[in-house]
């Protein structure tokens, strides 16, 4: 009970960090367009970094935990999948997480992202008990196994990460107490990467993969194919990652109910029904990619992620080309902007 309710702290944390830092793929592919920075793609590795310095310590110094987090090879499904996920974020106006933090800012529009998200796994599942897609076999669980090139590169990225933190503290605004940086409006995109880390580090190494994308994907596979369904500690994290959001919006005033029908809800759908199949494919969206697959060293994460944000980049500017609003993103001084 101890451990469960710990879990369900660290990702409610989670949800509150990404939400103050507005972390998005969209949103890192358009500062690349805009500014040809990538602040926040950078973001992105320094959680994966933290992620590897929690999780690896944690599997090979505590009996218990064993890391078990699923790999999968990598195929042209896979990189065609993160290539149709990016296309659909890009046209739903946010990935995985800001779709949830913007429906937690009172977006409902964010619900036809999410049903059209659960519509395109079903798709995909039906097309799978069809036999017209044939799904990939899994790899074993990935084994963080300690010899003398992976202590290496663990003392590498552990002193990276002393530096890190240290640099996080002599960098902080002055005379601002912690209770006050704690909720700030909006996070710094290194603080960010800290707290996902190790928060994610954490439950990675306890529970596996378990982000809310997998979640749903084992939902619509146990509903459809008879699979063994995400569990309810799962469905229990992802609910706790949802507070965790709702949280930050309360505590911060940004919550502003929107809930207008509008034509743009149809994009939304059928762009959710883009990244569901794109995850189901893949498989993954594009926080499992980073928060469980990278870290869990599984063969198709780095290049389906690759695709995602060359899906991504091929909407973004095409939309440019035809003259459609243009999505522009500043990182100043290590924060984004809306």
């Amino acid at each position: 009970m101890v451990l469960t309710a710990a879990s369900l702290i660290l990702a409610a944390v989670l949800g509150f960090a990404a939400h103050r830092a507005s972390i998005c793929t969209v949103k890192a592919v358009a500062e690349v367009l805009t500014t040809r920075r990538a602040h926040m793609v950078a973001s992105f590795a320094k959680t994966i970094l933290w992620i590897l310095a929690v999780t690896v310590p944690m599997v090979w110094l505590l009996p218990a935990v064993d890391g078990a987090g699923q790999a999968w090879p990598l195929t042209a499904a896979s990189a065609a999948g993160g290539y149709l996920f990016g296309v659909g974020a890009a046209l739903n106006g946010g990935c995985a997480f800001s779709t949830l933090s913007k429906l937690c800012d009172g977006r409902l529009s964010m619900l036809l992202t999410l049903i059209g998200f659960t519509l395109g796994m079903a798709g995909h599942a039906l097309l799978v008990r069809s036999s017209v897609i044939v799904p990939p076999t899994a790899l074993p669980a990935t084994t963080y196994l300690p010899g003398p090139w992976s202590l290496a590169a663990l003392a590498i990225v552990e002193l990276w990460v002393m530096w890190e933190a240290v640099r996080l503290l002599r960098t902080r605004p002055a005379g601002r107490p912690l209770g006050r940086l704690v909720l700030a409006d909006r996070y710094r995109l290194s603080s960010a990467a800290a707290l996902l880390g190790l928060s994610n580090g954490v439950l990675f190494a306890l529970h596996g993969t378990w982000t809310y994308t997998t979640a749903i994907d084992s939902g619509v596979d146990q509903l459809l194919l008879a699979g063994p369904g995400p569990g309810d500690l799962k469905w229990a994290l992802f609910a706790a990652l949802l507070a965790g959001m709702l949280v930050s919006s309360w505590q911060r005033g940004s919550f502003r109910l929107d809930w207008g029908p509008s034509a743009r809800w149809i994009v939304h759908l059928l762009a959710g029904g883009l990244m569901g199949l794109g995850a189901a494919l893949a498989p993954g969206g594009n926080e499992a990619l980073l928060l469980n697959g990278i870290p869990g060293l599984s063969p198709h994460a780095v290049p389906a992620l690759l695709t995602v944000l060359a899906g991504i980049a091929t909407v973004l500017v095409a939309g440019r080309w035809v003259g459609t609003a243009r999505l522009e993103v500043r990182c100043t001084g290590d924060v984004c902007g809306d």
